[in-house]
């Protein structure tokens, strides 16, 4: 069945946008069962805090977020209904290799599969640094906290066991401090549309588009509202906000000195035709055009610039390769999500490689009967072609049986086979019999079909 993978930093809305993009893929005739996978569904004895208390729980969190996806898609692809069924996986997944085994189960399965980036703000794309903090983290340990209280007070009165389920207004949980939250945004792997297990990506910035949760936006919370409108402000004073300390030391450029040399210098041309070289000399007062680079690109060998430039212009090639969604300031998120929808249900499905194809192993004596069966067949096609009475240059369609009591298959020859060359081409048989045996065993009709049908993409 298709999957779907999210990705982001904590507390962004993740979940909030998988809620409603399995109830816009429901909308659509082709979609009729959604798959909502979570830390709630995969872990479901434990809290969002206790599933990343430390590196142990974290790492079985994954595992069993993995093998959830896992049974979901390998289930689905079996039955008839499989492509009419959307998986959701809606977790951090933060790790690229981890994104890397749901691409190739995805895969396995010949489903499609696309990853979604939500952020909480167009700072995470550019956020690198362990010292500060995007407007987007602020926000979100904000409402992490206010989650929190909001939780405690509600089963505040309540048992150890009631406190673990989950209610529906309890969205993802929350986690049980902000150091949390910062040691996972740190090991956040971005994705990358230039990896082909990340491809197509589509990025979703929620910031800019109309304030929503999970019902879309005709019954929006204030509190979202807040929150949306206060992290458009956070963003907007931060790139307004002047550096007055480095505009004081700022200094004007100096020009960049010419080197001198040791005596006088003259500038050749070479002309383009003749092969004549003409000196010219010129005067003192005019300037010529400085050769020298600036400073930053001095001490830059000409191979390393290539390599530099080659670089970056990969890197807008995959900038604009990805596909950015909810870029218009006034998009509601219904139309954000349509647009991702159409645009993942229009890619072709994953084919299994072969390194992930299954290999079929073939019985101890079974190049034994594929020798003695080859070996019937090129009797039976000499047979044939003296009693049709296969000529040079003419041709004809000889009948050839598969079993010695079963069904008898045409072929057409051009021209006669001879001993000498049926021999070559039994010999050929084998050794590719040998290294690709086939899926239903040796049985005698199938290994004579195959044989016949090689012999005559020979001829």
């Amino acid at each position: 069945m298709p999957s779907i993978v999210l990705a982001g930093h904590p507390c962004v809305g993740k979940t909030t946008f998988a809620h409603l993009l399995a109830k816009r893929a429901l909308s659509r005739s082709t979609i009729s069962n959604v798959v909502h996978i979570s830390e709630s569904t995969a872990c479901p004895d434990q809290t969002k805090a206790e599933c990343y208390s430390n590196s142990h729980m974290e790492k079985t969190t994954r595992a069993a977020l993995k093998s959830e996806f896992d049974r979901a898609v390998v289930s689905s692809a079996a039955n008839e209904e499989g492509s009419t069924t959307l998986v959701i996986l809606d977790s951090l997944n933060y790790i690229k290799g981890y994104r890397y085994e749901l691409f190739c189960i995805s895969k396995a399965a010949g489903e499609r599969h696309g990853v979604v980036w939500v952020m909480g703000s167009s700072s995470d794309e550019q956020f690198n640094s362990a010292s500060t903090e995007s407007s987007s983290d602020v926000l979100a340990k904000k409402r992490n906290q206010e989650r929190k209280v909001m939780m405690q007070k509600q089963f505040g009165q309540q048992d150890d066991n009631e406190k673990k389920s989950k209610s529906e207004n309890d969205l993802d949980g929350y986690y049980e401090d902000d150091e949390t939250m910062n040691q996972l945004v740190l090991r956040f792997e971005p994705p990358d549309s230039k990896n082909r297990w990340e491809n197509p990506l589509f990025k979703v910035d929620v910031t800019s588009v109309s304030p929503w949760d999970r019902n879309g936006t005709l019954e929006v919370s204030a509190s979202c509202d807040q929150t949306t409108n206060a992290m458009k402000t956070m963003e907007i004073n931060d790139a307004s906000k002047p550096n007055d300390a480095a505009a004081e030391e700022k200094v004007p450029p100096q020009p960049a000195k010419k080197k001198m040399g040791s005596g006088f210098k003259r500038n050749k041309k070479k002309l383009p035709t003749g092969g004549k070289t003409v000196t010219s000399t010129a005067p003192d007062n005019v300037k010529q055009p400085s050769s020298v680079e600036p400073a930053g690109r001095q001490s830059v060998p000409s191979s390393m610039a290539k390599r530099n430039l080659a670089a970056a212009s990969a890197l807008d090639d995959s900038a604009a390769s990805s596909t950015s969604v909810a870029t218009k300031e006034n998009q509601t998120m219904e139309q954000v999500i349509d647009g991702i929808l159409d645009s993942f249900f229009s890619q072709r499905a994953l084919t299994e490689g072969m390194s992930t194809l299954h290999q079929f192993s073939a019985e101890s004596n079974a190049l034994n009967q594929v020798d003695n069966i080859t070996h019937r067949m090129n009797s039976e096609i000499l047979k044939a072609q003296k009693a049709a009475s296969v000529s040079a240059g003419v041709g004809g369609k000889i009948f050839v049986a598969l079993t010695p009591n079963g069904d008898r298959r045409p072929i057409n020859l051009s021209r006669p086979l001879y001993m000498n060359e049926l021999r070559n081409f039994r010999r050929q048989f084998l050794k590719w019999i040998a290294a690709h045996p086939l899926a239903d065993g040796t049985k005698e009709d199938r290994i004579a079909d195959v044989y016949i049908s090689y012999v005559e993409s020979q001829i």
